[in-house]
């Protein structure tokens, strides 16, 4: 059984080459899943690059154990450590449990402003936890005369993204007051639209990751190396086990047709009970859309109208009289029953890069993973934006045997306009 020491040193003496420390960590797990912690610690005061077995450590490694990594790293920064592996470490803490950083949000403040290399990632997603008695002081110092200096700007972007309403419409004031199309894109980058006086919040804080199943799991999973399989099947987003809610539907086709291909709809997922989804519909809801379209011949989201009944229908203003031929022809998903459940908190926030591939990215409500920047279409009735409401990652097996990709194996995003009854799908990818 490979020791904690035996994994680091053999890394650093031969790196991937003739080398399998990811397996390696993976028999250190099931031997004592507690070592994880260990191991990840013992790497502080190593300089291991693309150490990508360490991220899967602290990705499998239990909620008690994440916390007491975290601290201990955040510990040696405030002691005046830095290097690749704790700023890793770091950028993880600041996704799932920006928690420990509670008490030091000046020296946290100090460390984003630094802007030293190697470089600290997903800090925006930290500040969501900056407690009132923080937001109050550091509204306070955005009353002072500009000053030019990093630290300002630094503190009025952690106040953008703190989910505290009335310090976000600061921040972006002192941000970008002579520019509206700028001050825009930064709100909704932090989650947020400015309608008039006041700022609605375009996404939840409480996501419900989807379980697939063996049926639409099992073709990817056949696909992958044994230590992926392993991840997938220990990895806390992938699996409801006990506790779950069931009724959702994924895949098939609807007796809606696309309005710019005439082709029946595909479906993405229909959810009898959307309000316990967190999503604003008294009546059912089933999020379709036209894979062949979407993306390529829409020339922007496809949008849809949805019946009493929930069902989606071409919106009118993507309803041609003559139907186009889709340079991507696509089969429908594979048709199963999914389940909807809730992930440890500490899955609340994901970041589509950091994930690798590890995580599950399908869920349905809470905050965006975005491939590429924060984009919320105009609802095509009110204008409104629209709220984030489900994304969808890659890889799902379609009826006619293929795996699909949206484009080069990004994500796409259903939005919902609840006054309306209008749906938007899009997607993005690298």
């Amino acid at each position: 059984m490979p020791t904690v020491q035996t994994i680091l040193d053999d890394y650093e003496r031969l790196g991937w080459t003739g080398n399998d420390p990811m397996s390696q960590m993976l028999a250190l797990r099931r031997d004592n899943p507690a070592a994880l912690a260990d191991l990840v610690i013992a790497s502080f005061d190593r300089e291991l690059s693309h150490a990508t077995f360490l991220d899967a450590a602290l990705d499998l490694m239990d909620d008690t154990a994440f916390a007491n990594v975290t601290a201990a790293a955040w510990q040696r920064i405030r002691d005046g450590a830095w290097n690749t592996r704790l700023a890793s470490v770091l950028s993880s803490a600041a996704i799932q449990a920006p928690q420990v950083f509670a008490g030091h949000w000046d020296v946290f403040l100090d460390v984003v402003t630094a802007k030293r290399s190697p470089h600290l990632y997903y800090e925006e997603n930290a500040w969501r936890m900056l407690d009132p008695a923080t937001v109050e002081a550091w509204r306070g110092r955005l009353a002072e005369p500009p000053s030019g200096d990093d630290a300002m700007r630094e503190r009025a972007v952690a106040l953008l993204h703190s989910r505290h309403p009335a310090a976000v419409r600061d921040a972006a004031a002192r941000l970008f007051s002579d520019d509206p199309g700028k001050c825009a894109n930064w709100l909704m980058s932090a989650g947020y639209a400015q309608e008039h006086d006041t700022l609605r919040a375009l996404h939840g804080e409480s996501p419900l990751h989807i379980d697939f199943g063996p049926t639409l799991r099992a073709p990817r999973l056949r696909e992958m190396p044994k230590w992926k399989r392993e991840i997938d099947a220990h990895h806390p987003t992938w699996h409801a086990r006990d506790s779950h809610r069931s009724g959702a539907r994924f895949g098939g086709v609807s007796t809606h047709r696309c309005g710019l291909c005439h082709e029946p709809l595909h479906r993405l997922l229909m959810l009898p009970q959307p309000a316990a989804a967190g999503i604003d519909s008294a009546t059912p809801v089933s999020f379709d859309t036209c894979l062949s379209c979407v993306g390529w011949e829409s020339d922007g989201p496809l949008f849809h109208r949805h019946d009493d009944a929930g069902n989606a229908c071409a919106h009118p203003s993507q309803q041609r009289d003559i139907a186009i031929q889709p340079e991507y022809p696509a089969a429908a998903f594979v048709e199963a029953d999914v389940a909807l459940f809730a992930a440890p908190a500490r899955w609340t926030r994901q970041d589509w890069g950091e994930s690798n591939g590890r995580q599950n990215l399908s869920r349905v409500g809470g905050a965006p993973s975005w491939v590429q920047s924060a984009w919320y279409p105009d609802c095509p009735d009110c204008g409104r934006k629209m709220s984030f409401v489900m994304q969808l990652d890659s890889h799902f097996p379609q009826t006619d045997g293929g795996e699909w990709l949206w484009g080069s194996g990004g994500a796409n995003y259903t939005f919902w306009c609840a006054p309306c009854r209008t749906s938007a799908h899009l997607w993005q990818c690298t």
